[in-house]
């Protein structure tokens, strides 16, 4: 029996990659602050809630007896200046982001590291290697979830837990329903795939550990872009595993 955790399952990307799963065999775990309408297990609460969290996790190795996966894929975008924007909505959009995975990975890892197997994904942004001015505090969010994953894969590779980050561009999700969207215009959701796109990128790290997986946009170029603008990286953090094991 293979268990997964997928975080923000309600809707969008986190529902596409629960029906994924489902489909591929796993009991779903599915948490979101909205109830879900897919999963075999379904928590209806806030992923910002430390504690929470690690209540949910215990409770489901006591059922299950493992973890094998965790989808981090919670959240949600505050745009307008930074002049402009709420910083009392920014410090939760943050926890969301953020933290909300930090908590998650901090309960389920250790598991994994016994169990000597496991795939823990976050789901990022191409916001976290390109920051975009009206979404300056998520594109920070972001980037800083991006680089803790890179540690975490380089530091997970010898207890054979596998660490990805995904980076899709614009996905037709309700990403743009937060007020601070109503005045914007919409310059993106012509190029916009649908979830079930990331939700094939998940299969994809569940397969093969891969440490970056990008979800282009219907234009197909981005990576081509963000890869020339990292092209250290990978060498990078291939050096860092070896010095650092």
């Amino acid at each position: 029996m293979k268990i997964a955790i997928v975080t923000g399952a309600s809707k969008g990307i986190g529902k596409a990659i629960a029906v994924r799963l489902k489909n591929e065999g796993y009991n779903v775990i599915a948490i979101s602050r909205t109830k879900s309408e897919v999963g075999d297990i379904i928590y209806e609460t806030d992923v910002t809630d430390k504690e929470n969290d690690f209540r949910i996790v215990k409770e489901i190795v006591n059922k299950f007896g493992r973890i094998d996966v965790l989808v981090n894929n919670a959240g949600f975008g505050i745009y307008g200046s930074f002049l402009d924007t709420s910083i009392d909505e920014e410090d939760y959009m943050i926890k969301t982001l953020f933290n909300a995975p930090l908590y998650f990975i901090k309960a389920v890892y250790p598991i994994m590291v016994r169990q000597r197997e496991g795939n823990i994904i976050n789901i990022i942004s191409e916001a976290a290697y390109v920051a975009t001015p009206k979404l300056i505090v998520y594109s920070a969010a972001k980037a800083a979830l991006a680089h803790f994953t890179n540690a975490l894969w380089a530091e997970a590779r010898k207890y054979n837990v596998k660490v990805s980050g995904i980076y899709p561009g614009p996905v037709k999700t309700n990403f743009t329903s937060h007020p601070s969207f109503k005045n914007s215009e919409d310059k993106f959701s012509k190029y916009a795939v649908e979830p079930e796109k990331v939700a094939n990128a998940v299969i994809k790290a569940i397969k093969s550990g891969k440490r970056e997986i990008y979800v282009p946009s219907k234009l197909k170029i981005e990576p081509y872009f963000l890869k020339l603008s990292m092209i250290m990286q990978d060498f990078t953090y291939w050096i860092v595993s070896k010095y650092f094991s």
